[in-house]
């Protein structure tokens, strides 16, 4: 019974690490126009000049 539970333990993490390398290579096929965007976002951010929301007003605006 132990050794079911870990091999569901390591399938659920191996799930888990697809998705973060799916999601990091969508980041990689950005165009270079999205890319300087987010560039743009990031140094606002860093200099406190970028509009933040808070998550749960985005809950609530998505209906999440």
């Amino acid at each position: 019974m132990e050794v079911i539970e870990i091999l569901r333990r390591i399938e659920r993490k191996l799930e888990e690490i697809d998705e973060k390398i799916e999601n990091f290579m969508g980041f990689c096929e950005l165009g270079e126009e999205e890319l300087e965007l987010i560039d743009k976002d990031i140094e606002a951010y860093e200099k406190g000049e970028l509009e933040l929301i808070d998550l749960e007003d985005v809950k609530r605006i998505l209906n999440v």
